[in-house]
């Protein structure tokens, strides 16, 4: 009964409020004179609102939302900021009827909802630290509340409302309880209504709303229902919003139903609504309750069709119905129609059909004007004692107020302010910071509200200060169209702006850019628009309150420092650079790429490049604008600040070539650094990875290309210039290629070093200082190069002018695990040699090739060059060792080094081949590694022991033994 009794109450609102609005048509009226006082004494002075404007809808806002506020019973107490005592309940909630600023009596749980909801619009029309724990403590309240003490729906709207706020998701309050606390209580406050509130028990939707209907009966059969209907569809919607899967839009679908069969019976001329409807009348006795409310009954509808999308055929005889009720000055009436001289004007009468108007799905130029006049007569009425005390609420004639009613009216302010309040938005395209002497186009534009009266004329004057050259008239250009348009120079960097439309105009009725500024960069500093005052008016001279947005920004003229340490490194079509710096002052980096090309920009030189006539390296750029300027180089692409690396891609290898790369740091002004202090360079391909088998790998079917062209040179008709790879010019695998048109050894290494380029890197083997070999005599006559001691050999080259008849591969060279090459040039001996792979070097010792001469080699005659695994010159030493220098005894020679970690060597010496098995044994006599079991023929042998046992694990530090067992000889020695 409480909810049915607080209802009936609206009643004789309409009636309290016509004593106070009998005067409207003069403006404002005053309340009594007088402060209205409590125990938190005088309310405080609102100096956002002119009280004489009534359409400054904002300000208006902000003050109603403020006087609700002060009469909150609050949890955290104070609202009104005066320190003193506080004689409120502890709940968040509000009271009824009400001459002082202190809720001291009763608190009706079933109007919090309706009243927070006018501080909640405005807080989402502008925030504030008060607002929000005013907001939190009615959230807090009705969620501790039993739900069957707050069964109204607004209650659960505004709680739905408030756990969506994104303070209350991210749980940033710790006073305020979760999002899903609230939700909670939001489902039970529903639960509890449904089941409780039909009569019979059956909890179905046209129950439920029939038990609405009837708990009107017999004292109000008429529009107040409607809009009773209207908060349940929004808490249903806002429920179905939370909980898409639950239902909750059907059953709102289902209410709106009840509704319209309510309002609209079967019968013609029998609905309360309908044209001819029985409660389509006025009368003088307010008690005749036929009549009751019939506005509001007419919003509740427009509220109900327009959010459920049911019924929108209506809207437009609802909309026609309301707004015959509408009078001159805004207000609508408490009944049908705006009957001349009577005054029947009320504030809830004319708060929700400003509701329904903003929601409606069917606005049209007559429904914007009747939102804006209704809108206007309620900042008109809104409080305004003529004193310094101006309290921005809603008082009646008897000095009482009603929280819930001037929370209505605050909500109704609100969506004024959203739906009027245009605004004037300063905006300055393009990069800020700004470069220095840039135009930068400085744009006012106007943003209009949907229900906005004509913008007829403006005045606006700016202010603008910093570093900008001294702005001139002839720099504003009027962009609407202006009947009249001028710009005073008020010296400063002042001006005001003048435009306007003559004679009979509606006015500007759409957004609009009124007129821009140019403004040209001159210096470091911030630049800002600021709009000291303005005056807008619509056609008839009325003001046109707005939102001013002045802006500022930053102009730059300074530019990072260089990069440095630019490295280009080659893949497969693409090219990784890297650099150095330290970011500061920075927003991106910028990499340009240079082709090495053939005279003409953007054909590559490939292969040929320093042997081709004409042949050209890109110019360096000194700085970021040089390299945007030049047709040499490209822009490759950027990244931002922290990141540090680069990858240029091609799709395919048809662009293959050297490119140089240069960096540079540009900050968010588009300021560029010089260049650095140096470039790098690159292939983006692989050196040795050769047409037809280009694949991004250097495989047996490369190094078959390099054999069919080795050993030729340009004109020869096998030559091959994409094998022309070696030297390069860092004398690495990955260098760029000194091209001298002749494949030989220098091609060899590179290919080797690359091929299986792109296989896991291997870890680089230790290249002795000098390597070990010797020239030995075998006993058929031939000649063979023994690798006798040393690592990180990779390739060979060794010439002499001796005629040789064949070469072949020693029993070394066949062990290896990878793949090798070895050919001889000519007739006379030209032997080259290599072991295939990246960081690979000949394991173990032996023959390396053997030839056939017809006459003695002397080891003086052989021109030998050795290259370890990083193509790099190394030294070494030359043994001979005949037929006749064939040892005559066996010996087991000292391991060198000694002590070693972990690599050493044992030599041997053999008189004859035998089968030789060579072992490492432990000082308990444990076989420990097995280092040879094999034949092997006369003259000196080395082997090397790395240090690890038979399952390759390092072995202990400490002493060992070795021994070695060749036929009927046996020697061990110690290490």
């Amino acid at each position: 009964m409480k909810f049915r009794a607080i209802l009936i109450i609206f009643g004789v609102i309409g009636i309290m409020a016509l004593a106070t609005v009998a005067a409207m048509a003069g403006g404002p009226v005053a309340s009594p004179e007088g402060v209205l006082q409590g125990e938190r004494g005088e309310i405080p002075f609102v100096t956002d609102k002119a009280f004489g404007d009534p359409t400054d809808f904002k300000a208006a806002a902000l003050a109603g939302a403020n006087y609700v506020r002060y009469m909150q019973a609050d949890f955290t107490e104070d609202n009104a900021g005066n320190g003193f005592t506080d004689a409120d309940p502890d709940n968040g909630g509000f009271g009824w009827q009400t001459t002082a600023f202190e809720n001291t009596g009763a608190t009706y749980g079933n109007v919090w909802g309706i009243t927070i909801n006018g501080l909640y619009q405005v807080y989402l029309l502008e925030p504030s630290t008060p607002l929000y724990i005013a907001m939190r403590d009615a959230a807090n309240g009705l969620a501790a509340s039993l739900p069957s003490d707050v069964t109204s729906a607004p209650n659960i709207t505004y709680l739905l409302n408030f756990s969506n706020l994104p303070e209350v998701i991210a749980g940033s309050d710790p006073l305020a309880l979760s999002s899903a606390a609230y939700k909670a209580a939001a489902v039970a406050i529903w639960d509890y209504d449904l089941d409780s509130r039909p009569a019979s028990g059956n909890t179905s939707i046209y129950a439920f709303g029939q038990a609405i209907i009837e708990g009107r009966l017999p004292g109000l059969p008429n529009g107040i229902v409607a809009w009773d209907m209207a908060l349940w569809t929004d808490a249903l919607m806002e429920l179905h919003g939370n909980y898409p899967a639950g239902g909750y839009d059907a059953l709102a679908d289902s209410l709106a139903d009840v509704s319209f069969i309510d309002s609209f019976p079967v019968v013609p001329g029998d609905g309360i609504f309908e044209p001819d409807g029985h409660n389509k009348g006025f009368t003088l006795d307010y008690s005749n309750v036929e009549f009751e409310m019939y506005t509001i009954g007419v919003a509740g509808l427009i509220r109900n069709f327009s959010r459920t999308g049911s019924h929108t055929d209506k809207l437009p005889l609802l909309q026609t119905l309301l707004l015959e009720c509408q009078y001159p000055d805004g207000a609508f009436s408490y009944q049908y129609g705006a009957t001349p001289d009577i005054n029947d004007r009320g504030y809830q009468d004319t708060a929700y059909p400003v509701w329904a108007l903003y929601f409606t799905t069917n606005s049209t130029a007559a429904t914007n004007q009747a939102f804006y006049d209704a809108a206007t007569w309620l900042g008109a009425v809104q409080e305004n004692t003529g004193l310094a005390e101006t309290s921005g609420g809603f008082l009646y004639s008897d000095t009482t107020h009603i929280p819930e009613v001037g929370s209505e009216c605050t909500a109704a302010l609100a969506y004024a302010a959203i739906a009027i309040n245009p605004s004037l938005n300063t905006t300055a395209p393009g990069p800020d910071p700004a470069q220095c002497g840039v135009t930068k186009t400085v744009t006012f534009d106007y943003d209009r509200g949907d229900a906005t009266p004509g913008l007829y004329g403006y005045e606006v004057v700016v202010q603008i200060t910093g570093p900008v050259n001294t702005v001139v008239e002839g720099d504003f250009s009027v962009l609407t169209s202006m009947d009249y348009f001028q710009v005073v120079d008020n010296t400063g960097g002042q001006f005001t702006v003048n435009g306007s439309r003559f004679g009979t105009d509606p006015g500007i009725l759409a957004d609009a850019n009124l007129f821009d500024v140019d403004l040209v960069t001159s210096g470091d500093g911030t630049v800002d628009i600021s709009i000291v005052s303005y005056r807008f008016r619509d056609p008839d001279n009325v003001f046109i309150f707005a939102d001013m947005n002045g802006m500022d920004f930053v102009v730059d003229c300074t530019a990072p420092g260089p990069v440095a340490d630019i490295t280009a490194a080659p893949r497969h079509n693409k090219v990784d650079v890297t650099w150095t710096h330290g970011g500061i002052d920075n927003a991106t980096y910028e990499i340009f790429r240079g082709l090495w090309y053939d005279t003409t920009i953007g054909v590559s030189a490939y292969p040929e490049y320093d042997d081709l006539t004409g042949s050209t390296i890109p110019t360096r750029p000194a700085n970021y604008a040089g390299a945007l300027a030049s047709g040499e180089w490209v822009h490759a692409g950027s990244v931002g600040v922290g990141t540090l690396n680069f990858t240029d891609t091609w799709g395919d290898a048809t662009s293959r070539g050297v490119y140089y790369y240069e960096v540079f740091a540009v900050d968010a002004a588009l300021n560029g650094s010089v260049a650095a202090a140096a470039n790098d360079r690159a292939t983006n391909y692989w050196l040795g990875d050769v047409p037809p088998y280009i694949d991004g790998y250097v495989k047996a079917n490369d190094i078959t290309v390099l054999g069919a062209c080795f050993a030729t040179s340009q004109g020869d008709g096998l030559y091959n210039n994409m094998c022309d790879v070696g030297a390069t010019d860092d004398w690495s695998r990955v260098g760029i290629p000194l091209t001298d048109s002749i494949i030989d050894f220098e091609d060899l290494m590179v290919f080797s070093m690359n091929y299986s380029v792109v296989t896991d890197a291997k870890t680089a083997p230790q290249i002795s200082q000098t390597i070990e070999l010797a020239w030995v005599q075998k006993d058929d006559g031939r000649w063979a190069l023994h690798l006798v001691g040393g690592t990180g050999l990779k390739g060979v080259h060794v010439r002499s002018a001796v005629a040789v008849t064949s070469v072949t591969e020693g029993d070394l060279l066949a062990s290896q695990a990878e793949m090798t090459f070895l050919v001889n040039t000519g007739d006379a001996m030209d032997v080259n040699l290599a072991l295939m792979g990246r960081d690979l070097g000949f394991v173990g010792t032996g023959e390396l090739f053997v030839i056939e001469a017809g006459a003695a080699v002397s080891p003086k005659e052989l021109s030998i060059d050795l290259r370890g695994t990083d193509n790099s010159k190394l030294d070494y030493t030359l043994d001979k060792i005949s037929g006749a220098d064939t040892p005559k005894i066996f010996n087991l020679g000292a391991n060198y080094p000694n002590p070693f970690n972990p690599m050493t060597k044992i030599n041997f010496s053999l008189p004859e081949a035998q089968d030789v098995m060579l072992a490492v044994y432990s000082l308990d006599g444990r076989k420990v590694a097995t280092l040879l079991n094999e034949t092997r023929g006369a003259g000196p042998h080395e082997v090397v022991w790395m240090g690890r046992n038979d399952a390759g694990q390092a072995v202990a530090s400490g002493t060992y033994f070795y021994r070695i067992d060749a036929g009927p000889y046996s020697q061990v020695r110690k290490m």
